[in-house]
């Protein structure tokens, strides 16, 4: 299955063609690479799939829906985000902590669920905590999951 589907995508900026023409699809359970010198777009070509910009040309669909032209929290909401090279870890919470913060981002429980800890929160936390174990597991320090951020390797 096709998870995510770019076609002639491009973007302006000005006189400045940042991206033209790019096309690419990415089934589900795969990696690629995108590489190229400073300057060739690559930043932008993310910042266009997460919706950080909006493109001057093309389509984007994940899981064959349209995305682009939507709001960036819309975009993570469906699982699509994106990291900065400058990382933040909140100090003070464990590793398996920062990565449920992450998925709380995909979190159905409202604020007044979550004020009052109603039984569907507090099942929902158990699987954003499961998951997130899932993911520290897939990345190889599940053993780390109670270590301070500030205690692990950034490399």
């Amino acid at each position: 299955m096709t998870l995510l589907q770019v076609d002639q995508l491009g973007k302006r900026f000005g006189g400045l063609q940042a991206v033209d023409g790019v096309s690419f699809s990415l089934r589900q359970g795969t990696i690629k690479a995108v590489i190229g010198p400073n300057g060739a777009g690559k930043t932008t070509l993310f910042n266009l799939i997460a919706g950080m910009l909006a493109p001057t040309a093309g389509e984007i669909r994940f899981q064959g829906k349209a995305i682009q032209g939507m709001r960036p929290f819309r975009i993570a909401g469906l699982g699509i985000a994106r990291t900065f090279q400058n990382i933040k870890m909140f100090a003070g919470m464990t590793a398996l902590e920062n990565v449920m913060v992450g998925r709380h981002v995909r979190s159905k429980a409202g604020f007044l669920a979550s004020m009052f800890r109603t039984s569907g929160c507090r099942s929902e936390e158990r699987a954003i905590r499961d998951k997130s174990m899932e993911l520290l597991d897939f990345v190889g320090i599940a053993d780390c999951a109670e270590t301070l951020a500030t205690n692990l390797a950034f490399g």
